[in-house]
């Protein structure tokens, strides 16, 4: 499946102001105006923007309140609401000194590339060569857009919004070292702006640190409530990492307030899906079938596939297929799909990639092997096993679960312990219990108790192994004194081990 954390960038509007604004109709407009410059201050635009235009009603030509309305709808992202409101600011006889800026971030915003190239073009400060390199990228200049970064990033001034899309812009051409360094000076120059937040986010995400991404979209939330980024963001990491019951009411909540938002309904039928409720995730994502979201149409294309309708998942399929060759989710439902709607040829030439390489999975070579069956090739069975044999594929394995293990990325190693339980069943103890651990990181205490049984029963004197069962036992409340002796038991085999004495010491005191 595709990751959650996969979400477009664009911010979002919030009207839960709106019944706020409309209890203090009595207030007088110096009133509102203060009202708004507080909410501007502690980034609430949305109930900023609803004073200001109830005080340019009583006064449409306030330079100060069409001022902060246009600053306001830049951070809204609204930039045609922007671009009239600064011409109604200069038609008022009043231009800030940035105010070629401004416009340029609005024409920016309204994809007027040329103009807002142009009203840049005189300023010599990095957030003017950080519109200048956005507008070069939207028209698919990637050098010039590059000297742009790296002319602003020498200027005088905050350069913070410029260093945060610059390592955005490294980060996309390949260059995750000097992300990473980019996202750091962003923040340095401004800890708590929310584009080197978000930025620091997605190069951390990128890398393969989750939980410091998370880290970095919890505190983008937190200071920026209204960031749509930031929210989708947390959620997407939450998801990546199996935290669904953490997940779960963020998401209820953004769809409260953006209902029929294409990201938050793909969000909701992912949590379907982990569900089960295929039919359930169809009908969801079928309004949205047209959207040219790779997340969303692999994802209505497994519903499809799941519900036994291959020939109508087949066209998605093949298309996304087309767009991403090296996406090994898309390349295995293709070949499912094929298989199930009769095109066993087909089938064989798209999984043998992956059903012949170390980093296939079982589920690659079952389809293959059904495959090469049907079109008359079963003697190509043995040649692709052999290409990569089980030992190759399991070490590999073992190393992606317990890197997830390490990273805390639940989510991926319980995908790699589950993987290598097909491969080798229920007989190495350290997969069970890797996997019950990760299983209980994610809330499913009852499964994690059950594989954590399954491994004290294959190594009974294994410290390791005791710890993960008495602490379960412990925490769930199932049989505490029986986890407490466990817990004992793993402490006096393994005296030196930090983590058993922790659980030990915090079973002794609940």
């Amino acid at each position: 499946m595709a990751n959650w954390s996969t979400i477009s960038w664009k911010r979002t509007l919030s009207v839960a102001a709106l019944a706020l604004a409309l209890a203090a109709c009595g207030l007088s407009p110096e009133e509102r105006m203060a009202r708004a410059e507080t909410a501007f201050a502690e980034h609430r635009f949305s109930e900023a923007r609803l004073d200001l235009a109830t005080v340019l009603q009583e006064n449409e030509r306030d330079p100060v309140a069409l001022e902060l309305l246009a600053r306001t709808q830049l951070h809204l992202g609204d930039g045609e609401g922007a671009v009239a409101t600064l011409e109604r600011l200069a038609a008022a006889g009043r231009q800030p000194a940035d105010f070629a800026l401004l416009m340029g971030e609005a024409q920016l915003l309204r994809g007027r590339l040329d103009e807002a190239l142009a009203l840049v073009a005189d300023s010599d400060t990095p957030e003017a060569a950080r519109i200048a390199a956005l507008a070069h990228i939207g028209a698919g200049d990637t050098d010039a857009a590059r000297a742009a970064f790296a002319a602003g990033a020498q200027r005088r001034g905050d350069a913070s919004r410029l260093l945060a899309d610059y390592a955005l812009f490294a980060l996309r051409n390949g260059d995750p070292v000097r992300a990473a360094q980019l996202a750091a000076s962003a923040r340095d120059a401004a800890p708590d702006g929310l584009d080197p937040l978000v930025s620091s986010a997605r190069v951390a995400q990128a890398s393969g640190d989750l939980a410091k991404a998370l880290e970095f979209y919890e505190r983008a939330a937190a200071v920026w409530p209204e960031s749509r980024v930031a929210l989708l963001g947390q959620i997407g990491i939450l998801g990546d990492l199996g935290r669904l019951a953490e997940a779960r009411p963020l998401i209820a909540d953004v769809a409260r307030r953006t209902p029929g938002d294409p990201d938050v309904v793909y969000l909701q039928a992912r949590l379907t899906a982990e569900d089960g409720d295929w039919t359930e995730v169809r009908e969801m994502l079928q309004p949205l079938e047209g959207e040219d979201d790779p997340r969303l149409q692999l994802l209505y294309s497994r519903a499809l596939v799941e519900l036994d309708l291959p020939e109508q998942a087949l066209p998605r399929l093949t298309s996304l297929m087309r767009r991403s060759p090296n996406h090994a989710a898309t390349r295995r439902l293709l070949a499912q799909a094929q298989l199930d709607a009769g095109d066993a040829v087909a089938a064989y030439a798209t999984i043998r990639p992956l059903a012949s390489n170390a980093g296939g999975n079982a589920q690659d070579l079952a389809i293959f092997s059904a495959a090469a069956r049907a079109s008359g090739r079963s003697a190509d069975i043995a040649q692709a096993r052999a290409s990569a044999p089980p030992a190759e594929r399991v070490g590999t394995l073992l190393s992606q679960g317990d890197a997830a293990l390490r990273g805390g990325n639940w989510r991926a190693a319980i995908d790699a312990y589950e993987e290598l339980r097909r491969w080798t069943g229920d007989s190495n103890a350290m997969v069970l219990n890797n996997l019950a651990y990760a299983r209980s990181r994610t809330g499913e205490t009852e499964e994690a108790l059950r594989l954590a049984e399954s491994a004290l029963q294959l190594a009974p004197r294994n410290p390791s192994v005791m710890d993960t069962a008495g602490w379960l036992l412990v925490q769930s409340g199932s049989d505490r004194s029986r986890g407490l002796r466990l817990l004992e038991q793993a402490a006096e085999l393994a005296p030196d081990n930090t983590t058993i004495a922790d659980h030990l010491r915090a079973a002794r005191n609940t």
